[in-house]
């Protein structure tokens, strides 16, 4: 996928060491690894209302295009 690109979690994501990520969360992949994960800043609820962004490092199969 390219930089840029609109996805939507498959599954939940993250958990003891990154950020956690539930199914159906949308982001969008902002960059690549050397390996072929994707970088993706996903939009979640903010803590105190609002939201925030968190990047989290997925495979193309944890990820579907919007």
């Amino acid at each position: 996928m390219e930089i840029g690109t609109k996805v939507k979690a498959v599954q939940d994501l993250g958990g003891a060491l990154a950020q956690s990520v539930p199914a159906g969360t949308r982001g969008v992949v902002v960059g690549h690894r050397f390996d072929g994960r994707l970088d993706v800043a996903f939009t979640l609820p903010g803590l105190l209302g609002g939201t925030r962004s968190v990047n989290v490092w997925v495979t193309d199969t944890e990820v579907t295009k919007l």
